[in-house]
């Protein structure tokens, strides 16, 4: 049996990802918290699945995963790490809570899940691990986030150099702003320091990434970065100073004092 895992899977990139990849594989396997939300998902798909309703945030659902694939022992063809929080703030405008929560879900469940799930793999299996346009350069307010984003692009590409010999190959998914409900929920909270919304702009459509993104991934590359803007910010973030960027960056930000 394969099957391709799928976590963030009850909406957004998530979700987009789960109905590219439902006829590659006999099952699916949608792991996020919304279990009703990935219900629908996979009735709509018509497709066999598997709902994984869990937490990433907490060893408990990660171990949901572990004992999944213990108990099926499947063939994992495609695992795609799409669950992801963020929230814009500094650092005494977010909850430590909040900041645990981005290490939790954006760093360690990538980590782990990958981990358990690559000596499942077969041979011309494929990775896609969620990074962000945000991981070239430091912005902040928006720091923890980001952070976590540059350490999933590093580890996405040294993790290539290890898993040659199970002849699997990963990707970092490097999008800009993408028209899901992660902006409404890292925008949510009032009174903090985040980007204007002309400043988020343009937003990219979920499909087209998504389906740009697998055949990045079917061709073996190690990182898609997204539209010419994006790309573009890539080629920029290389060759200007760091100084020069953080303060173009805090030029897009609306203070939390700011009428």
């Amino acid at each position: 049996m394969t099957v391709a895992i799928i976590t963030g899977a009850s909406s957004g990139i998530g979700a987009e990802f789960a109905k590219h990849y439902a006829k590659r594989v006999d099952e699916l396997w949608l792991v996020a918290r919304r279990k009703e939300r990935m219900i629908e998902l996979g009735d709509s798909l018509g497709v066999k699945y598997r709902v994984i309703s869990a937490d990433l945030c907490k060893k408990e659902g990660i171990n949901a995963i572990r004992q999944a694939l213990e108990s099926e022992k499947p063939k994992v063809k495609y695992l795609v790490n799409a669950a992801g929080f963020g929230d814009f703030g500094g650092f005494d405008e977010i909850d430590e809570s909040k900041v645990e929560m981005m290490i939790d879900l954006n760093v360690k469940a990538t980590v782990l899940i990958t981990h358990m799930v690559v000596p499942y793999m077969e041979r011309g299996g494929r990775i896609i691990e969620l990074g962000s346009g945000s991981c070239f350069t430091p912005l902040p307010y928006f720091n923890t986030y980001s952070s976590g984003k540059v350490f999933v692009l590093h580890y996405t590409k040294s993790l290539n150099h290890e898993i040659k010999k199970y002849g699997v190959r990963a990707t970092c998914f490097c999008p800009g702003w993408v028209h899901t409900e992660f902006l409404g929920k890292a925008t949510a909270k009032e009174g903090v320091t985040r980007p204007r919304d002309n400043a988020m702009k343009p937003l990219l459509s979920c499909e087209k990434v998504v389906a740009g993104c697998v055949r990045a991934s079917d061709k073996g590359r190690t990182m898609y970065v997204t539209n010419w803007y994006t790309k573009l910010q890539h080629v920029l973030f290389k060759i200007v100073p760091d100084p020069i960027l953080t303060h173009l960056w805090l030029g897009m930000l609306e203070k939390k004092n700011e009428k």
